[in-house]
C-alpha cells in the first residue's frame, strides 16, 4: 500500500531515504527549516566566495556509487570525483607525516619514522579490509531494525576484535606515538574514542588508506545537489 510520508530536514539521511521511498512508490515530501537543502552539509556564499560549511572528508566512494547505482545511476553522472595526492597531511610540532594515495607510499613515511613498521602496517589494513568487507556487506547495509542483526556468522567467529579496543591492537603493533596517533584518528569520525572502540573498527583505517580520500569537484555541496536532483527525479 503506498503512502504519504514527510520527512523533516533535508540533509544525507533524509535526501536518501525519500529517494528509496518514492522509489518504492510512495508519496514523499521533504521539510527543510533553511532556504536550501542539506542540512549540516549545506554550502556558505559569501562576497564571491563558496565555502561547504559540512563534511570536508569523501571516504568509502563506493557506498556513494552504490548509492546512485540503486538507480541506475552513478557519481560519474552528477559530479567528478579526484583522488587527492597527498590524501592529507599531520602536521606536529617537529615533523609532518604524509599520508599518500596508495600504501606503497604510506609504508614508506612509516619506515621513515620507525623503522620495521611497515610489515605490520600491512598486516593491519589487510585486517582492516576484512572488517571493512563485513561491515558493509553484511551489517551496515541491515535495516536497523534489531540489534541481532550484527550477530552474523562473520561477527561471532570474530569476537574477541569485540572485546579489545583499537588502542590495544596500535599499540601492540607502533611503538612510535606519532604513527599511534596516525592509526587512531579515524575512528574519531564515528565519534568514538580508539580507547573504548573494538578493534573491528579497525575499517574505517581501510576506508582511510586502502580506499584513499576524495573530493568532488566543486566542493562537498556537489553530492548534497546531485541526490536532490536524484530526488526530484523521481517525484519528491
Amino acid at each position: 500500500m503506498n503512502k504519504t510520508i514527510s520527512i523533516i530536514g533535508s540533509g544525507f539521511s533524509a535526501l536518501s531515504a525519500s529517494c528509496y521511498l518514492a522509489k518504492a512508490g510512495h508519496k514523499v515530501s521533504i521539510y527543510e527549516k533553511n532556504d536550501a537543502v542539506g542540512g549540516r552539509a549545506r554550502q556558505l556564499i559569501k562576497d564571491g566566495f563558496t565555502f561547504d560549511i559540512g563534511p570536508s572528508w569523501y571516504w568509502m566512494p563506493d557506498v556513494f556509487e552504490k548509492f546512485f547505482n540503486d538507480f541506475g545511476k552513478s557519481t560519474s553522472d552528477y559530479y567528478q570525483l579526484d583522488k587527492l595526492s597527498p590524501a592529507y597531511k599531520i602536521f606536529f610540532s617537529d615533523d609532518v607525516i604524509t599520508i599518500g594515495d596508495h600504501m606503497d607510499q604510506i609504508c614508506e613515511e612509516f619506515e621513515r619514522i620507525e623503522k620495521g613498521s611497515s610489515k605490520p602496517l600491512r598486516a593491519f589494513i589487510a585486517r582492516a579490509q576484512e572488517h571493512y568487507d563485513i561491515a558493509i556487506n553484511k551489517v551496515v547495509l541491515k535495516p536497523g531494525i534489531s540489534p541481532f542483526e550484527l550477530v552474523t556468522k562473520e561477527t561471532v567467529t570474530r569476537i574477541d576484535r569485540f572485546f579489545k579496543t583499537i588502542s590495544t591492537e596500535v599499540r601492540k603493533k607502533f611503538k612510535n606515538p606519532k604513527l599511534i596517533s596516525t592509526l587512531e584518528f579515524p575512528v574519531l569520525f564515528l565519534g568514538a574514542k580508539p580507547s573504548q572502540t573494538p578493534s573491528f573498527y579497525s575499517f574505517m583505517n581501510f576506508a582511510d588508506f586502502g580506499l584513499g580520500t576524495w573530493h568532488p569537484k566543486g566542493g562537498m555541496y556537489e553530492i548534497i545537489k546531485a541526490m536532490k536532483t536524484l530526488a526530484l527525479s523521481l517525484g519528491v
